[in-house]
């Protein structure tokens, strides 16, 4: 079944030394190649407050998925294989949205009440804070490896 879903697409402009990034919507064949994508980037819209916030919480998925990239003529995209720079401050960052994102859900989510009246809800909320806790961990000696290197 033929599918589509946002995505961030790079265009290239050698003459002026610039790149843009902007999010398109990219259409598949049954296969999952790509077919096509929106020439023009795509803007958040709803026909109601609740519907504009599900199409910008669609849009913020494209940042999950790799970042795709033109060809010269404009006829393809492909997968954009450029790393993305990591300078020193950016370990203590990750290291500042974990302990960020550990608090939030704890806030948001693992003291509600369903948590509570609810075991299987509860024991998964837990594996995620868990999960998060390494992440933090390992983020804290990423961060400690690069002060100290």
């Amino acid at each position: 079944m033929a599918y589509w879903n946002y995505r961030i697409i790079k265009k290239e402009f050698p003459e002026h030394n610039e790149n843009t990034y902007q999010i398109h919507e990219v259409h598949y064949e049954d296969d999952g190649k790509i077919k096509g994508w929106t020439q023009n980037p795509i803007s958040p819209f709803g026909a109601t407050h609740g519907e504009l916030r599900e199409d910008i919480r669609y849009q913020l998925n494209a940042f999950r998925k790799p970042i795709l990239k033109e060809n010269s003529d404009g006829t393809s995209l492909l997968q954009d294989e450029e790393e993305p720079e990591i300078n020193s401050g950016h370990y203590f960052e990750a290291l500042d949205r974990a302990s960020v994102a550990i608090d939030y859900i704890y806030q948001f989510v693992g003291s509600h009440p369903v948590l509570q009246k609810h075991k299987k809800a509860k024991e998964i909320y837990n594996q995620a804070e868990e999960k998060l806790g390494e992440l933090y961990q390992l983020l804290g000696k990423l961060e400690f490896d690069n002060k100290n290197s």
